[in-house]
């Protein structure tokens, strides 16, 4: 299959640079290609208490593509990873989108990219404050419906915003095939995310997600015999965000519901305990200087709110480098300090931890 994917790839580039060499009268030639991507290096120091101690270097993403214009309204993007955090194999495709862009207020995009769910998952991973989202979003959106990889799906995303209208606001809502990065449609259902902001003052946002759709597990029944059932999923959330040119203030709330499943057809049962995660965060960044940022974060999540001692309480302290302005290259060097009860299910880690951003 990747073999099939890197000659489409190629086959893509290919005829898609032939035309622009042979409209050389146009003022624009479509479409237009241009390199993109960015590499993050990551180095930390592990203090957990009562933990192996160690320390580490790699590239935990690169990723590389080529993006541009099919013509003055239509835009694309070709992304892959490539580095430690890739998906099964040495390189993934992660987004393969065309993009309409009809008006301001409708864009329709159709192919494969990730969920926009919460504030955080909806920010493109350079733009986040820390090197790791906080514990909720990774926690409820990463593995949301069936994907269990990067919140990636194949679909239909419709956005767009009113920036000029009385009372601005901006939307994203998709429609995907269920079953995740790297696979096609099995099972006839669909997911549905959505994503609504309002802008009441200038540099105010209220906003609130949505998320219904699938996640597959696989069940024993009472004759012994495991079966994949596709149990229903839901999420929301809200958000609130402050920025200013030297400071920015972040809240959210997230919630999820995995349901109980129960089939009984005379012959078998099939059962599966509802599931709650939830959690929210509060950060607060300060920039003194134009290219220093010092953000500080506090996160609470439950693994599961229908148990009890599921939680995990961290605090994250930042300091951000921007190697220079206007651009996202930066380096970050965060300190989390992190502390779980007694059911959350793993230790927690104490990390001193580097970031090297570079964006192309």
């Amino acid at each position: 299959m990747k073999g099939t994917l890197i000659r489409y790839v190629f086959s893509f580039i290919l005829s898609a640079a032939l035309p622009c060499v042979c409209r050389a009268d146009d003022a624009v030639r479509y479409p237009t290609i241009k390199p993109c991507g960015f590499i993050q290096g990551w180095a930390w120091y592990d203090k957990t208490a009562g933990a192996i101690h160690g320390e580490d270097f790699e590239i935990a993403r690169a990723r590389f593509g080529i993006k541009g214009n099919f013509s003055a309204n239509t835009d694309y993007l070709l992304l892959t990873e490539w580095g430690r955090l890739t998906y099964d194999d040495p390189a993934t495709l992660v987004d393969a989108w065309v993009n309409l862009k009809v008006n301001p207020a409708l864009n329709i995009k159709i192919g494969q990219t990730w969920y926009k769910f919460s504030l955080s998952g909806s920010e493109a991973i350079p733009n986040i404050p820390f090197i790791y989202r906080p514990e909720v979003v990774d926690g409820i959106w990463l593995p949301m419906g069936r994907t269990g990889a990067y919140g990636y799906d194949r679909g239909i995303e419709l956005w767009g915003d009113f920036k000029n209208s009385i009372l601005p606001l901006g939307y994203v809502f998709s429609v995907t095939t269920g079953a995740g990065l790297d696979h096609f449609e099995d099972n006839g259902k669909k997911d549905f995310v959505g994503r609504l902001y309002i802008e009441p003052k200038k540099d105010l946002k209220l906003g609130m997600s949505g998320f219904y759709g699938y996640s597959r597990v696989s069940v024993v029944s009472n004759l012994l015999r495991e079966e994949k059932v596709d149990l229903p999923e839901y999420a929301g959330g809200v958000d609130v965000s402050y920025k200013q040119k030297h400071f920015r203030v972040i809240y959210e709330y997230l919630e999820g519901l995995y349901e109980g499943y129960l089939d009984a057809n005379a012959q078998e049962t099939f059962q599966v305990a509802t599931k709650r995660p939830r959690g929210w965060y509060g950060m607060f960044g300060f920039k003194p200087l134009s290219w220093i940022e010092i953000p500080v974060q506090y996160a609470w999540y439950e693994k599961d709110a229908v148990k009890s001692d599921t939680g995990l309480e961290s605090i994250t302290v930042g300091v951000t480098w921007f190697l220079k302005e206007g651009t996202l290259n930066n380096v970050k060097f965060n300190y989390i300090i992190r502390s779980a009860e007694p059911n959350y299910g793993s230790k927690p880690r104490n990390m001193l931890a580097l970031q090297l951003q570079l964006v192309f």
